[in-house]
């Protein structure tokens, strides 16, 4: 079984570092996203606004799949009780917010959780349902700005929830060690640092005038 999660792991930091929202644009509009959007961050949203709606929802589609599969298939291996499950589960999230292919650079890692969780089902639903839950919330009821901090927030009470799940006996512990992990890396490429650099763009925006130094 340990050979097998070693290998899990492997695809899914393979899959994970498979820039789609960077390749994709440039492949079918000839753009770069990474050099045209003011954070130079490889997403969907970026995808969108530079490339056109039915590319970034390639893009999108092809970042929630690479966390699905990988992390599908190890449950479909009955590698949900090994040690190192919680290491495939974050495998593809860290691959993507530090990509092989891009020597370390990636993207903030959003979409491929929300693929990954959604891979841990029909077996484990709620780990997802929380994650669309609070994200939801804060989107849509208490709208939190800038959208870093609001994917911080939203992070960090998902990995407060794992251990409340762990608690209540909802989820294993190598479940609830792989969303503690993969919030870890959501939250680090949400970074404040992150949130200055979009700040700074949206006041240039506002200002053209203005030069940053």
């Amino acid at each position: 079984m340990l050979g097998h999660q070693i290998i899990m792991i492997v695809v899914g930091i393979l899959c994970g570092s498979i820039l789609f929202s960077q390749y994709l644009p440039k492949l079918i509009k000839k753009v770069d996203i990474v050099q045209l959007s003011d954070d130079h961050n490889p997403g969907t949203a970026n995808a969108m606004q530079h490339a056109g709606i039915p590319v970034g929802m390639l893009c999108l589609l092809g970042d929630i799949f690479k966390g699905v599969i990988p992390v599908h298939m190890a449950l479909r291996l009955e590698l949900e009780s090994g040690c190192l499950f919680s290491l495939i589960i974050a495998a593809p999230v860290v691959g993507h917010a530090y990509s092989l292919f891009h020597r370390g650079r990636g993207g903030k890692a959003i979409a491929v959780s929300f693929g990954v969780l959604i891979g841990l089902m029909p077996i484990h639903t709620e780990p997802i349902f929380a994650l669309c839950s609070i994200y939801l919330f804060f989107s849509l009821v208490v709208r939190i700005r800038p959208h870093t901090r609001r994917t911080r927030i939203t992070y960090i009470l998902l990995a407060l929830s794992s251990l409340y799940m762990l608690y209540a006996h909802w989820i294993p512990w190598q479940i609830c060690g792989g969303m503690l992990l993969l919030s870890c890396v959501v939250v680090h490429k949400n970074s404040l640092r992150q949130q200055a650099l979009e700040e700074q763009a949206a006041r240039g925006a506002k200002n053209p005038g203005t030069v940053s130094v």
